[in-house]
């Protein structure tokens, strides 16, 4: 559950920056070819919430601040050094509130072969937040014949020259949805003989390959840059693995990304997912998603998400959002019953239907057998007993209430 909420060890697992706290980042770091033989271009890209800036009324909208810091060292040495200070521009409150992915940062930064630590800081301008981060980095030289790091990008257009770097934009977390979406990675070949094949593959979660494509390199060019799109249908849920070689000559590059339900879910496993659903959806519902054969997996969950999305337009499926903020709110109150807080009684009735109108603890510093606490909700004209009937803190409800508890929930379900 930890995982789910925080994804930080996963992406820290697959080798990206990545910090929690209130301003959250996660990133990359990959090379290109420099300008000249004895540089290399380092991208530098974050991936940034909302949330984690202070943002203030402008206009018709709300405007936040944030200042990036890279200091690139060689021991005691600072090698290079940039600062950018951005600002965000969002149409209403309730998108200052976004926790998934909403600002994308991206900086090239020109440097010399060698080995360096590199510390990221990000500041909000307009509060006290600041995350701090460090990766080490071996910038190797890019001579031809060579291939570049693969960029997990949204979108790329390649250059035809080290004289400036290309125009894209980074997907900083390396991370696609589970049957929606394409992954792609821009990549650079540097001075590779015409005729050359450059060999791709990507592996699965269990390291076998899922994916296999070959590209030609149709005449010698000091830099040629290409976007490869891996498709959604061969991908399975999970860390996977891009690997590129030149035809003959083994792996040169390679670079992972991760396939997971949602930018908000750090969730790899579809048994696990539809755990997580068992207050979200019928069972009938749920037992669609149990019941599809692995190759059928991902169309029956894209049918599942458009199914239960209140809002088509938007990227986001709002219902399931409102969900898992409900799931992680039981997680963190009822975690005193000796058993995950979402699944106490309590957490299920807080995830299934939302919060109560009120609240009634006649007795809350009680101890022992007998304590009743009394959920009420006023627009369901419903009233909710739950009793520690043995003692220790475990909150049950009372069947009737549980009778009554159901018809409601079922009633909604059909709405």
């Amino acid at each position: 559950m930890t995982r789910v909420f925080d994804p930080t060890a996963t992406f820290r697992q697959m080798g990206l920056i990545a910090e929690g706290g209130v301003i959250s980042i996660v990133g990359s770091v990959r090379l290109l070819a420099g300008s000249s033989a004895d540089s290399t271009l380092v991208l530098i890209t974050l991936s940034l919430h909302n949330r984690g800036f202070t943002f203030r009324r402008d206009g018709d909208g709300f405007v936040a601040d944030y200042r990036v810091e890279l200091v690139f060292r060689q021991g005691n040495d600072i090698a290079q050094q940039v600062a950018r200070d951005e600002h965000v521009r969002v149409g209403s409150f309730r998108e200052t509130l976004r926790t998934e992915e909403s600002i994308i940062f991206q900086q090239f930064v020109p440097v010399r072969i060698g080995d360096y630590v590199i510390n990221v800081t990000v500041r909000d301008r307009g509060g006290p937040n600041v995350t701090r981060a460090e990766v080490t980095a071996h910038v190797p030289g890019l001579e031809p014949p060579a291939v570049s790091h693969p960029i997990a990008v949204y979108e790329a257009h390649p250059r035809t020259s080290t004289g400036a770097p290309p125009t894209l934009v980074s997907n900083p977390r390396n991370a696609v949805a589970y049957g929606t979406d394409s992954v792609r990675f821009y990549l650079e070949t540097y001075g590779l003989p015409a005729g050359s094949a450059l060999a791709m593959e990507v592996d699965g979660p269990t390291g076998r390959p899922v994916w296999v494509d070959t590209a030609l390199v149709e005449s010698r060019q000091p830099v040629a840059g290409r976007v490869i799109t891996v498709p959604p249908s061969r991908l399975t849920l999970g860390r996977h693995e891009l690997k590129v070689g030149i035809v003959g000559g083994g792996v040169v590059a390679s670079g992972p990304f991760l396939v997971a339900f949602s930018d908000l879910w750090a969730i790899s496993n579809f048994e696990d997912m539809i755990s997580l659903l068992r207050f979200f959806a019928p069972a009938d519902t749920l037992r669609a998603l149990v019941n599809a054969t692995p190759d059928q997996r991902a169309a029956a969950w894209l049918q599942f998400w458009r199914e239960t999305d209140p809002n088509p337009m938007t990227p986001e499926n709002e219902e399931l959002d409102q969900y898992f903020a409900r799931l992680r709110a039981a997680n963190q109150r009822f975690s005193d019953e000796g058993t995950p807080g979402w699944l106490t009684d309590r957490g299920e009735v807080l995830i299934s239907i939302g919060e109560p109108d009120q609240v009634y603890d006649p007795r809350p510093d009680m101890q022992g057998r007998g304590r009743v606490v009394t959920w009420i909700y006023n627009q369901y004209r419903l009233q909710l007993y739950f009793v520690d009937d043995a003692g220790f803190g475990r909150f049950r409800i009372d069947p009737r209430s549980r009778s009554e508890y159901l018809i409601v929930l079922n009633r909604l379900r059909r709405q």
